[in-house]
């Protein structure tokens, strides 16, 4: 790899300082590194319309994306990596860090391992969300959750659910997730929706606080297509990964359905999953037991 973007974190002075650091060893090892980093006074850099792109024509093309700064800075450089086809690589300077695997002392390595060609690449499920707007239709791809939500408190949000057309359920409930494997570590999470290695081709379907007997979340094949319709009550927010795309009004709908292209995460260490989770809520091993020898 010869070219290397830099997604940073604008806030935090340690992701300006270890880019420099980065960009010094890149440098001497004979690559180059640039700053891919989109405006975050833009609403949402990977809302397409009719399929384009809104800044890929302007974006420079580099052989792999590393992130400097937490998941959300990951989020930002996953959508770069994923619009341009080449892999991503976080380092973490956030708190729970569960898409950011390499820690701001081992990132001199983890670069020196990826000049090697020493790494291999894990491909994670992204989602494709479809909505119709009056300019046309728009799709937004996402990496952790889309989620559909009441936009004001004190009030459901009423709709039906279906899968692969065919009409599944209807719900009242504050609002409801859908995620990836990725995903189910974040929203969904919080949510007391299920843990799902983040391998699988599986979408998760959790509602928000259902105003209902039938309140458990749903893992899905991902060869599915899940819609919902508004039928009435207040408008309500289509959220990415955390940012509001669209508002939607009754009897508006959207549709979300797994990404043909897949997001490719560089690995440099060999962690599974299970130890990720251990580590991430500090759960802790068993106390070891000795079996004592009684005698007769």
């Amino acid at each position: 790899m010869t070219t290397l973007g830099f997604v940073l974190h604008p806030a935090h002075a340690e992701s300006t300082t270890l880019f420099e650091m980065a960009s010094a060893h890149l440098k001497a090892s004979g690559c180059q590194s640039v700053q891919l980093l989109a405006p975050w006074d833009q609403q949402n850099p990977r809302i397409t319309q009719n399929g384009a792109h809104s800044n890929e024509l302007t974006e420079p093309r580099v052989d792999a994306v590393v992130s400097i700064g937490g998941d959300g800075t990951m989020l930002r450089a996953m959508a770069c990596a994923h619009r341009q086809g080449v892999p991503a690589l976080g380092v973490n300077l956030g708190q729970l860090g569960y898409l950011t695997e390499v820690e701001p002392n081992d990132m001199i390595a983890a670069l020196a391992s990826i000049i090697a060609g020493e790494f291999t690449i894990e491909e994670r499920l992204a989602l494709l969300a479809e909505f119709d707007t009056d300019e046309g239709v728009h799709r937004v791809i996402s990496f952790n959750e889309v989620v559909v939500e009441r936009e004001f408190s004190g009030h459901v949000i009423r709709g039906d659910v279906s899968l692969d057309g065919r009409q599944f359920l209807r719900y009242e409930a504050d609002g409801l997730i859908i995620a990836t494997p990725t995903g189910s570590t974040a929203y969904n999470l919080s949510a007391r929706g299920p843990i799902v290695a983040p391998g699988l081709r599986a979408i998760i379907l959790t509602p928000l606080s259902p105003h209902m007997l039938f309140d458990r979340s749903l893992v899905l094949d991902a060869e599915q297509r899940i819609g919902f319709r508004l039928d009435h009550g207040p408008n309500a927010s289509v959220m990415v990964d955390g940012q509001v795309v669209h508002s939607l009004l009754p009897p508006g709908a959207v549709s979300i359905a797994a990404h043909p292209k897949p997001i490719r995460l560089i690995r440099v260490v060999d962690v599974p999953f299970y130890e990720v989770v251990k580590r991430k809520f500090r759960l802790s091993d068993p106390p070891s037991r000795t079996r004592g020898i009684v005698d007769a």
